[in-house]
């Protein structure tokens, strides 16, 4: 015969049960705004019952139930659905950083209206118009000069608008990372003690929760994996890099790069290896640093040079009407402290590299007419290995066809004719380091048309080339020194302005174009004050002429196609920002309808299992009543 009191035992279970499933369910309901939050399940099983089947046990009925007992607290979650949502948020920061850097720059230029680079672009070349019609009336000079004082202001606003936007990218960059490895160090400190919790048989389903809003901060930064076959080590990979295993971290460290003017660059701690990202928000300030903002500095550079170079070019020619000529309308800055163009590269205290920006042959030449001869130019792309390109030309050719094939190659040049109807080469933008924009790498020709026929090297071959990893080298052009551009100093953006000879008197703006008296190459005698040719040159080539060196194009031209660059790539990363969002919704939707807290459902089992426990308490009450008899009444 059973004990009666084992029904007390049984019940004692019973309350026991009931009462941590309806703390399960408080548990769950103070948490149903947390969105990070997995609702927890009591799951309960039969107690082990008595007499296993043995010889020696008691000869009654067998396998008597001992009642109910908890076997675990589920945590209801989905690992495919975080994964998924890692992924897709990993996505949605990459792009959500793009669009907001993009959006800023888009404001720097502020296109279209206003007062913007393209309507002060317009503006100078039409003061230059205006004053071929009247070179003799200082009134329109003064307009030049403050036209040209207007579109210096603005370039430069601009290039300082950009270079904070890439320092605070940088800025930015260095945060984030800090706050990844901080997480990072969250994550391991959770494993380690997710790991001495389940050591001892326990189910820390709060610290899972944790852990996991850790993981999906951090693949916000970064594209990261979840590695999770070894249930003893909770592994996070960034890149293909194991940044979290189980109580070990590997931190990431930053190093500034002399070659992105001090910007970082990620490298592991332990390893020193580059850390390797696709996606991420770290991933997107890098190229929003490195690749969008460099861009569009290099292309504003590029356009304040142009315009400076061109209008030096063309104003040297001219006379003022005080008679001054060879005067400089933009200050130019070169790199090179030195009349030989010579700098010291790798800061060591020695001349090691001869930096030309623009070189200009000394003969006129129809450029459709057939060349005569044949040959091959060497050039050299703007790349880190410095390539070479070969230009071949022949007998039949013309000069325009030779120009077209330099202008289409990726050599670091670019050819077009000058308004002495000169040819004149014009390095680009290097692809490499912002440090070695605009120098020509190398100039070499086989034959005779960058010889006698143009006159810019002084003699044929490998001998006679000109490479800019030597000094000395302005030895091997023919140009003169006012036909040779130097390389400038770094972001011409940055320092455009008139020169002081035009701040202090608007009579010597060159509108005259001179005559070239006594056959000496130059032009050495104003044709008087009221011509206005040399303004008319000007506006002409700052309007209509192919002078910018990236492509052959126009001034106007090369800044509609900047501005319409940066429209469409703001226009792609708004679009994929919003599509990422989109799907992330959807799967934010999903994983709470997994893991969510339903009030509706959470009172239907707090009712349920407030009446199991009273049931549970009856019984209790029951047996008492029982043991009462037994006890106090048999009159025993």
């Amino acid at each position: 015969m059973g004990s009666t009191f084992s029904g007390i035992e049984i019940g004692k279970r019973g309350l026991a049960t009931h009462r941590q499933a309806i703390q399960t369910t408080g548990h769950n309901i103070s948490n149903a705004d947390n969105k990070h939050y997995s609702r927890q399940r009591v799951v309960s099983g039969a107690t082990d019952p008595i007499y296993e089947p043995a010889l020696n046990r008691a000869q009654v009925a067998g396998q008597i139930g001992q009642g109910s007992e908890i076997t675990v607290i589920e945590r209801i979650r989905d690992s495919f659905i975080d994964d998924k949502i890692n992924e897709t948020t990993t996505l949605k920061e990459y792009w959500q950083t793009k669009n907001d850097y993009l959006y800023r720059m888009e404001g720097v230029f502020g296109e279209p209206g206003g007062t913007t680079i393209r309507t002060q672009l317009d503006q100078f070349w039409s003061s230059w118009e205006e004053l071929a019609n009247y070179p003799e009336e200082s009134a329109h000079r003064a307009v030049v000069k403050e036209k040209a004082i207007g579109l210096s202001t603005r370039i430069k606003d601009a290039f300082g608008k950009l270079d904070s936007l890439q320092k605070q990218a940088n800025r930015e960059l260095v945060s984030r990372t800090e706050m990844l490895n901080s997480l990072a160090g969250t994550v391991r400190d959770l494993s380690v003690r997710i790991a001495k919790a389940e050591a001892m048989g326990d189910q820390p389903n709060d610290l899972y929760d944790k852990r996991d809003k850790a993981v999906e901060e951090m693949s916000a930064l970064a594209d990261i994996n979840v590695g999770r076959s070894d249930k003893d080590e909770f592994m996070v990979f960034v890149g293909q890099q194991v940044m979290v295993q189980g109580s070990k971290l590997e931190k990431i460290r930053l190093e500034g790069n002399p070659q992105k003017d001090g910007g970082v660059d990620l490298y592991w701690e332990q390893t020193g290896k580059q850390v390797l990202l696709k996606s991420g928000k770290l991933q997107g300030l890098m190229e929003v640093r490195d690749v969008l903002l460099r861009e569009k500095i290099d292309q504003l550079d590029s356009l304040a040079l142009n315009v400076k170079d061109v209008t030096n070019e063309i104003h040297r020619d001219g006379f003022g009407m005080n008679g001054k000529t060879n005067v400089d309308f933009f200050n130019n800055r070169p790199l090179a402290n030195n009349t030989f163009a010579e700098i010291d590269s790798d800061g060591d205290g020695v001349n090691d590299k001869t930096a030309v920006f623009r070189v200009t042959g000394k003969t006129s030449i129809d450029a459709a007419r057939p060349l005569g001869l044949s040959g091959t130019i060497t050039l050299q792309k703007s790349d880190e290995k410095s390539s070479a390109v070969y230009i071949p030309y022949r007998e039949d050719d013309t000069l325009k066809a030779v120009m077209q094939r330099i202008n289409n190659s990726e050599a670091g040049v670019t050819a077009y004719m000058n308004h002495d109807n000169q040819l004149a080469l014009k390095a680009r933008i290097a692809t490499d380091s912002p440090k070695n924009n605009f120098m020509i790498r190398h100039l070499e020709d086989s034959g005779n048309l960058l010889v006698g026929m143009t006159g810019i090297l002084v003699s044929s071959g490998r001998a006679g080339s000109f490479d800019y990893k030597r000094v000395g080298e302005l030895n091997k052009l023919q140009s003169p020194l006012e036909d040779v551009s130097f390389t400038p100093h770094f972001h011409p953006a940055s320092n455009m302005e008139i020169s002081a000879e035009i701040q202090n008197n608007s009579k010597s703006i060159a509108a005259s174009r001179g005559k070239d008296i006594g056959g000496t190459g130059d032009y050495n005698t104003p044709n008087g004050f009221k011509d206005g040719s040399n303004a008319l040159l000007l506006a002409t080539a700052l309007r209509d002429k192919p002078v910018m060196f990236e492509t052959d194009k126009t001034v106007g031209d090369f800044y509609n196609s900047m501005i319409s660059q940066l429209g469409t790539q703001a226009r792609e990363a708004k679009q994929e920002a919003e599509t990422q969002q989109a799907v992330l919704v959807e799967y934010e939707n999903l994983r709470q309808s997994v893991m969510g807290v339903s009030l509706d459902e959470e009172m239907a089992n707090m009712v349920q299992f407030q009446h199991s426990y009273n049931a549970s308490a009856k019984m209790i009450q029951t047996y008492s009543e029982m043991l009462d008899t037994i006890i106090n009444r048999l009159g025993v």
